[in-house]
């Protein structure tokens, strides 16, 4: 391995690459022996000799690392049965958390209803005066508009009340005979027309050139 850096440090140092701010970009590989190369002469019948232990040592070693084995395990056992019931507590809390959490939104959601209610049912009873206010008006003009209907009637009656009252008193024993076959003879002709102007032309036939002359004029 050392052979391999030296000749990587080598190189870059000739090709004038090595720097401080680049040294920490080399990276060392570590040189492996291919397969096919034989072991080398002075390892060749090389037997490693075993460690010489020494049986107190061992006793020692043995006991303390029993020791140490038990207590990591109690350790772990603690810290395992810690953690459960935090788990199970820090459960418990989120329980007792969501349903505290569910509790404030349908508190907020009541409290938001009571408000939207209390704004409806002022909106309703705005529409309900407005709707009132505006039938009472619809009904006192339609009334308004009777009554004109029935003082005009009641005019037209009274007219045609004088009429006829004249008319009666007019036509004598003598002359009823007469004004019946004149009635029986007139003829009532119900064709006309109307203008743009409002005139009436009457006839089945009528005379355009009345109009024509009104609307030169």
């Amino acid at each position: 391995m050392s052979t391999h850096l030296y000749c990587v440090l080598n190189f870059t140092v000739k090709n004038k690459i090595l720097n401080v701010s680049t040294l920490h970009l080399i990276k060392s590989v570590r040189f492996r022996k291919p397969r096919w190369v034989p072991i080398a002469k002075s390892k060749e019948f090389y037997v490693r000799k075993p460690t010489p232990i020494d049986p107190v040592e061992y006793d020692m070693l043995n006991t303390r690392y029993n020791l140490y084995r038990a207590e990591v395990l109690s350790i772990r056992q603690f810290l395992k049965q810690q953690l459960s019931e935090s788990a199970v507590n820090l459960k418990a809390q989120q329980k007792s958390d969501d349903a505290a959490d569910v509790a404030w939104m349908a508190e907020q959601v009541k409290s938001w209803n009571k408000l939207v209610a209390v704004n409806r049912e002022a909106r309703q009873v705005k529409e309900m005066q407005k709707e009132e206010k505006r039938i009472a008006e619809f009904m006192a003009k339609k009334e308004e508009n009777r009554l004109k209907v029935a003082k005009k009637a009641e005019i037209l009656l009274l007219k045609n009340k004088e009429i006829s009252s004249n008319f009666i008193t007019d036509i004598t024993k003598d002359k009823l005979d007469e004004e019946i076959e004149r009635l029986l003879d007139s003829r009532s002709d119900y064709n006309f027309a109307i203008t743009k102007t409002g005139q009436i032309l009457k006839g089945e036939y009528p005379d355009t050139t009345v109009t024509q002359d009104s609307t030169k004029s």
